[in-house]
């Protein structure tokens, strides 16, 4: 989770505008009500007044930042990243634009890019708080977890209400499978953000990753009733049910998912799953045949068509499915060995 964009404030402007004999009063209030426009989510009609301020005096770099945020506020990277370029050579020395055009490049998954910027943003402002934090995102993002754990903590040191470096630290403890310091900081999320329904399912997987299945349950019960339309929490719920015993639960919380996300192809397999454990065969091949459309090479998912299939007596399309899980996988052989083999024979007979 990254920090947002920060927004050259009213105070700088007016410490630099006695500094600067260049700075207009028309510029100055263009720019002032350009930021109060901004900050109540006028950004379009933001951008008019910040055009106006720079008109009135080219060699703005705070107008500049300030409408680089808004192009980036509408989704405009590319422009934004060109007003932050003109703030830098007007002035190399404002951090805030380094910082901003780093959020603009990791946007656009230019993350390498974006390192480079909040590098040099903290070294002109080593107090830059979010800096860290985007920066320690950036770096889990190019799977340096422990290099963005120390990111995390100097961002913690510098401010130890920022929620958002919790929740990333206690992802990146996760990715390195420490899930009791996760689960720690997953609770200071929810201190501090105590509506933060991810924050309750992050926390849920930790529980589910320890096998502390009922607490997982309950956060995974928490997340839904602050977000019920969220499909991640339904499906990790649905684990924790069946990994309880509860396989009638477990597909109620597929169902769900799937409802809200209709190619959500881990809950069609689990579900399929869960009917198998119950024998409902006919609507676990339903859900095989969906979850094949959705990913036509995943040889596990043929495997277990196959086995339910063989459940049916029906072992000539077993064995179809069997040696298409192996063509796709041929790391299966040993595992699939003694299925095969049955659906080679005869179909059982009932007793």
């Amino acid at each position: 989770m990254k920090s947002k964009s920060i927004i050259v404030g009213i105070a700088v402007l007016l410490l630099l505008g006695t500094a600067r004999l260049s700075w207009t009063d028309e510029a100055r209030d263009a720019y002032n009500e350009g930021l109060r426009l901004h900050r109540s989510g006028k950004v379009k009609e933001a951008i008019r007044l910040y055009d106006k301020a720079i008109k009135s005096d080219p060699v703005s770099s705070e107008a500049y930042v300030a409408r680089g945020t808004a192009y980036a506020k509408l989704g405009q990277r590319e422009r934004a990243i060109k007003d932050y370029n003109e703030a830098i050579r007007l002035n190399p020395k404002l951090a805030d634009a380094y910082y901003n055009r780093a959020n603009a490049y990791d946007d656009l998954k230019q993350v390498e890019r974006a390192i480079k910027d909040y590098n040099e943003a903290i070294r002109l402002n080593p107090k830059l708080t979010e800096a860290y934090n985007n920066r320690g995102f950036a770096y889990y993002k190019l799977g340096q977890a422990d290099r963005a754990i120390k990111d995390y903590d100097e961002a913690l040191r510098l401010n130890q209400k920022l929620s958002d470096a919790y929740y990333n630290r206690g992802n990146a403890y996760s990715t390195l499978n420490q899930y009791e310091r996760a689960i720690k900081d997953y609770e200071e999320v929810i201190r501090l953000r105590p509506k933060d329904a991810k924050a309750y399912n992050q926390r849920g997987n930790a529980y589910y990753a320890l096998g502390e299945f009922e607490k997982a349950m309950q956060d995974f019960g928490a997340a839904i009733k602050l977000n019920s339309k969220d499909a991640e929490a339904y499906y990790s719920r649905g684990l924790a049910q069946r990994r309880l015993g509860n396989h009638e639960g477990a597909v109620k919380d597929y169902t769900v998912a799937i409802k809200l996300k209709p190619k959500y192809l881990e809950a069609y397999n689990n579900r399929a799953n869960a009917y198998t454990l119950l024998g409902q065969y006919d609507r676990a091949l339903r859900d095989y045949d969906e979850a094949i459309k959705l990913a036509p090479k995943n040889a596990s998912i043929y495997a277990n068509r196959g086995i339910v299939k063989l459940r049916q007596n029906n072992n000539a399309e077993a064995e179809k499915d069997f040696k298409q899980a192996l063509e796709l996988d041929p790391s299966l052989k040993e595992k699939l060995e003694p299925v095969v083999k049955q659906a080679a024979g005869p179909p059982a007979t009932k007793p």
